[in-house]
């Protein structure tokens, strides 16, 4: 594979964002490391404008910081950052779900019941990269089904930063599983209507999620 990160022919501006965010998030540029328009320049072979202008947009996601004498750096966080990324998403999912439930028909409840049973089955056959994909994509139909747009953009930022963690949270012993079990639940709640019942078990579940990942992070600052 190339290691270009080639721009297509479509809105310069948004192509240069997209793909630096990817990149981000993927871990292409890792936490802490510098983002030099020069390297940039010549790596998409755009000019400096889109690229500046990407930076302040990825800055303003919290993605990038500006670090004195080193310019745009991706953004490092602390344990302090993390705990309240993981409070902020639980509390917009918990809104999320709750604007979900007014709103569930019979096909989004079965995409749902859909991805839990996709879990299940890759965990039974021990394919932990299936069990988190599965999990993202019931988190997105709850986002995506909100009918709220702003609420689906905050979390789909919250999320990109807190993958920036490069902690899983579900490798945590007894996660997945756990996980599955409370998606379940909250479902249940979906289906019964109760949008109050549904907002409590989903800030749970996520607040599970970061005392999964806190463990992790501890336990890295510790080496």
């Amino acid at each position: 594979m190339s290691d270009a990160l080639t721009i297509e022919n479509v809105p310069v501006r948004d192509q240069v964002l997209r793909k630096l965010r990817n990149a981000i998030v993927s871990g292409r540029f890792q936490p802490g490391q510098r983002l030099r328009e020069r390297e940039l320049v010549a790596l998409m072979g755009v000019s400096r404008t889109p690229i500046r202008e990407a930076l302040r947009r990825l800055e303003l996601e919290g993605l990038i910081t500006t670090a004195p004498y080193r310019g745009p750096v991706v953004t490092h966080a602390t344990l302090e950052d993390a705990r309240q990324l993981y409070e902020t998403r639980a509390a917009l999912e918990g809104q999320a779900v709750a604007l979900f439930t007014q709103k569930a028909d019979g096909p989004a409840l079965a995409r749902l019941k859909g991805y839990i049973d996709d879990a299940k089955q890759a965990l039974a056959r021990k394919r932990p990269a299936g069990v988190l994909t599965a999990n993202n994509a019931f988190h997105d139909e709850l986002a995506g089904g909100c009918g709220n747009a702003l609420v689906h953009s905050l979390i789909a930022n919250l999320r990109d930063r807190i993958v920036l963690l490069r902690v899983e949270s579900l490798s945590y012993p007894g996660r997945r599983a756990r996980a599955i079990a409370e998606h379940r639940a909250i479902v249940r709640m979906i289906e019964r209507g109760d949008a109050d019942g549904a907002r409590r078990l989903i800030e749970q579940h996520i607040m599970r999620a970061w005392q999964a990942a806190r463990q992790q992070l501890q336990a890295e600052s510790r080496r």
